[in-house]
């Protein structure tokens, strides 16, 4: 499949303010491509241009080989589901899904068909005459989609769907919307400040920080090598290190720890991923850096749970992740534990 997006050095300035900064990438047909950032990144001002509710102040916009430049909204072949959702409370679920076919006036039998099968399809049949106000707000969540989704678009553009749920529906909902978009096929674009909805959804994430991508990336590679320091830090859980020294093969933190990373040029900002640190490691690989801890206080969070340490001779805390099915009852707080760490993992910018 080829390329269905193309955003070519886009930049959106408001007065003096620039929201948006020379953010060139492409999008792939059939993929789902989110854009991570934190509130204020311009992430929804990037999203509300590919939709034709703002423009451009430089670059261009190309969707399936046509510029969007002079198009509006409604003459895009886009879509767009909003955190709010938008229903309109007095119809029933038909009647909500059927409301952009109406408008185009198509005749009364392809209206009929195209909404019983995207109801089918996200799992609504049986639901077609009840009011959106009588629903759960996944069941609200999804007839946004089929909302969007009859109307066939070529790109279902998302702005923080899933915001507005609790925890547990937003978990639940992550499954479904990978699974509904993998089977339609749709082309998805998903602004999120969520990285987990981001990492498990994706095929593709574009971080965003200040109106800029930092990276762009597969999920797995996103979180096992970022970058550069703010996607380190932004996306997944980290210990961050502020670096006061540097020598030929080793790194000092501020805190008086020292570590050992060849071929290191200079670096600023250290970082290590929680689930990285080995308990009780068998020395005598090179490639890894040993050393103790002293167990401040224990985390508990079922499989989730981690250890909040001290290195030993330093003042640096590190936070551990506990291995998944391990048994590790009797470790107790003030001991002293060995850790090692792959060098590889040593994040330095």
């Amino acid at each position: 499949m080829g390329n269905i997006l193309e955003v070519k050095n886009v930049s959106k300035y408001f007065g003096d303010f620039t929201a948006v900064k020379d953010v060139d990438f492409v999008v792939e047909e059939g993929g789902f491509f989110s854009i991570l950032g934190s509130s204020g990144c311009g992430k929804t001002t990037l999203l509300r241009m590919i939709a034709g509710f703002l423009h451009e102040s430089e670059g261009e916009i190309i969707i399936r080989g046509e510029s969007m430049k002079g198009i509006p909204p409604e003459k895009r072949p886009v879509n767009i589901v909003f955190q709010t959702l938008a229903l309109f409370p007095m119809m029933n679920v038909r009647e909500n899904v059927a409301f952009g076919l109406k408008r185009q006036k198509l005749d009364k039998t392809e209206i009929d068909s195209r909404v019983n099968e995207m109801l089918s399809r996200v799992g609504l049949q049986g639901f077609e005459k009840k009011k959106v106000t009588e629903l759960s707000g996944g069941q609200r969540q999804r007839v946004a989609i089929a909302r969007s989704l009859v109307m066939k678009p070529s790109i279902l553009l998302l702005d923080e769907p899933l915001g507005a749920l609790d925890r547990k529906l937003r978990e639940h909902m992550k499954v479904e919307l990978k699974l509904l978009q993998k089977e339609i096929g749709t082309t998805f674009i998903y602004i999120t400040h969520d990285q987990s909805e981001a990492l498990v959804m994706s095929d593709k994430i574009a971080v965003m920080h200040e109106g800029q991508f930092e990276q762009i990336d597969t999920p797995r590679n996103l979180y096992k090598n970022p970058k550069t320091a703010f996607v380190a830090g932004f996306v997944g859980d980290s210990n961050r290190f502020e670096l006061s020294s540097q020598e030929a093969e080793s790194l000092t933190t501020t805190g008086g720890w020292t570590v050992s990373k060849p071929g290191i040029e200079k670096a600023d900002l250290m970082f290590i991923r929680p689930e990285a640190l080995i308990l009780y490691p068998t020395e005598g690989d090179n490639d890894f850096e040993y050393f103790d801890v002293t167990i401040k206080t224990i985390l508990f969070d079922g499989s989730n749970t981690k250890l909040s340490t001290i290195v030993n001779g330093s003042d640096e805390e590190l936070l551990i992740s506990l291995p998944q099915n391990a048994q590790f009852e009797s470790l107790q707080e003030g001991d002293s534990i060995p850790i090692g760490i792959h060098r590889d993992d040593l994040k330095c910018y």
